[in-house]
C-alpha cells in the first residue's frame, strides 16, 4: 500500500474501500498498480492519497519465495534458496491463515541451553531468588519443562512472602509512625 503514485505502474481505478489509520484517521483506496525496483516487483498495491509512508506486506514477501530478515535497522529481502543455520533460530512459527502466530509457552527450540545447579533441595524462597525473582507460574514452568538441572518437580505454589519484591510493588514509601499526635478531634 503506498500513497506516493508515482511509484506505480500500470495503474487501475480500484475501489479498495476505506483504510483506518491511528489517531482516528483513515483514507480511502482509489487505485491499484506495480510496484517495481528493476529486481523485484509487486502486483496488486493499493494507492490510498491520505497515506504519508508505503506499507510493505510480508506475507505477499514470503508468498512470492522470498525470506525476509528484520533488524533494529533494516529491514532485508533475501533472494530464494537462502537457508538459515537451524543454530540460528530460537523461535519457529507456523502460518495460520494471513498471519504467523507466535505462542511463546510452546516454542521452546530444539537445542535449549540448560542451567545447572548443584543444589538439590526444596527451598522455594532460594529458587525464587536465585532465578531473579521469578513467580510461582514461571519457577513451575521451568521445572516441568526442566529448563534447569536440579530444580525439584515440585509445585511452587506456597512460598513466604519476598520483602524485595513487596517493596519493588510499591507505589509509594511507606508512612513512618509520628513521634507527636497531632489529632485534636474526630474527623
Amino acid at each position: 500500500m503506498t500513497g506516493d503514485i508515482s511509484q506505480l505502474h500500470d495503474i487501475q481505478n480500484f475501489n479498495g474501500g476505506f483504510i483506518s489509520f491511528a489517531g482516528g484517521d483513515g483514507g480511502k483506496i482509489t487505485h491499484k498498480g506495480t510496484v517495481t525496483n528493476g529486481v523485484l516487483s509487486f502486483e496488486n498495491v493499493n494507492y490510498a492519497p491520505e497515506l504519508k509512508h508505503s506499507l510493505l506486506s510480508v506475507l505477499q514477501v514470503c508468498e512470492k519465495g522470498y525470506s525476509t530478515h528484520f533488524t533494529d535497522k533494516v529491514c532485508l529481502i533475501l533472494n530464494p534458496g537462502i537457508v538459515i543455520p537451524e543454530e540460528w533460530i530460537l523461535v519457529r512459527s507456523k502460518r495460520d491463515g494471513n498471519a504467523y502466530i507466535i505462542d511463546m509457552n510452546h516454542n521452546l527450540p530444539e537445542q535449549v541451553t540448560y542451567l545447572f545447579s548443584k543444589v538439590s533441595e526444596h527451598n522455594a524462597m532460594l529458587w525464587h531468588r536465585r532465578l531473579g525473582h521469578a513467580n510461582a507460574k514461571n519457577l513451575n514452568r521451568l521445572a516441568k519443562n526442566e529448563i534447569v538441572c536440579g530444580l525439584p518437580i515440585k509445585d511452587f505454589i506456597t512460598f513466604e512472602k519476598c520483602v524485595v519484591c513487596t517493596q519493588g510493588k510499591h507505589p509509594r514509601k511507606p508512612h513512618f509512625p509520628k513521634m507527636v499526635n497531632s489529632i485534636s478531634k474526630v474527623l
